[in-house]
């Protein structure tokens, strides 16, 4: 298996992702002339705790669809029970400055000397520079239980061998329960380096593909492993067949480029600060039809750039 996501200590660890459910979305009055925009993702604040401060007015809550126009009559089937939505907020990291006063840092240390970083969010798709740094953090509305899947997507279209590089042993202990409003964050922030970095395994090397499954029950298949574990291509084919599917894409507006909050960091922590109705938005959701009860699989694409 090459490394796909090399730190500096070569050590490989999982990525996470975030996991939300959607019942309601709506279109703002202002943009009733493109139905891709101002889309209202109201389950996600409705599932987390109710807040003692107001929302920021100046913080941003509409989204837009990527995948295309969402017409009225898909807009009414996010009620639905039979859907299932995911979330992801990509982070990429750069040198913090004495001007990044309003947000959160990432600390890293080092025997001689420590380092701060300023995290900002990027929407899924952006193409990432080799050497870059990213961290991703996730929140599930809804009990189960993650599992994320890395192969590297090559040039003409082929795949690598699946990886299951969430859950391992190494990070929570291998816990991998997510539950409403608890914000959960790869590499953790005690983790060093608590970031990913992307590399090629070779020239032809473009992408990575994260296979996120949420399931209702642990999936016996998938044991959390002190290293990732590789699975079986057939059984990743009919897990794909039983509980994939097309999957709708909407990013926040606004979203990118807005640094890691303290209120994320303090939720990305222990555990014991849960995320509120007040506090950001996860930056990107993909939606899917779901069969109740049933597990749920998307992909997610992270491109290398030229």
């Amino acid at each position: 298996m090459n490394k796909k996501f090399a730190m500096i200590n070569n050590r490989r660890k999982p990525f996470a992702i975030l996991l939300c459910a959607m019942s309601l979305i709506t279109i703002s009055p202002a943009q009733q002339q493109d139905q891709t925009r101002g889309l209202r993702v109201k389950k996600i604040e409705d599932s987390r705790p109710v807040s003692a401060t107001p929302t920021d007015p100046r913080q941003p809550r509409t989204y837009r669809s990527v995948t295309g126009a969402a017409s009225s009559s898909e807009l009414r089937k996010s009620a639905s029970a039979s859907e299932a939505v995911i979330g992801i907020t990509l982070w990429r990291l750069r040198p913090a400055q004495p001007a990044d006063n309003q947000g959160a840092r990432i600390l890293e240390h080092h025997a001689a000397k420590s380092a701060e970083w300023t995290a900002e969010r990027i929407e899924a798709g952006t193409r990432i520079n080799e050497g870059e740094r990213v961290r991703v953090s996730i929140e599930s509305p809804s009990t189960g239980y993650l599992y994320v899947i890395d192969r590297e997507q090559y040039a003409d279209g082929s795949l690598g061998d699946a990886n299951l590089i969430f859950p391992t042993a190494r990070t929570r202990g291998g816990n991998n329960a997510v539950v409403a409003g608890r914000l959960i964050e790869f590499p953790a922030q005690e983790d060093n380096p608590p970031y990913f970095t992307l590399t090629r395994s070779r020239p032809e090397h473009i992408g990575e593909v994260l296979i996120l499954i949420v399931s209702p029950q642990a999936l016996a298949e998938l044991p959390a492993s002190a290293e990732p574990v590789k699975v079986a291509a057939e059984k990743l084919a009919q897990w794909e067949k039983e509980w994939g599917g097309r999957a709708e894409q909407f990013e926040l507006e606004g979203g990118a480029g807005l640094p890691y909050t303290k209120a994320e960091k303090s939720a990305g922590g222990d555990g014991s600060r849960m995320l509120t109705q007040s506090d950001p938005l996860p930056q990107t959701i993909l939606r899917m039809n779901a069969k109740s009860g049933s597990p749920v699989l998307v992909k997610v694409v992270l491109r290398i750039a030229p």
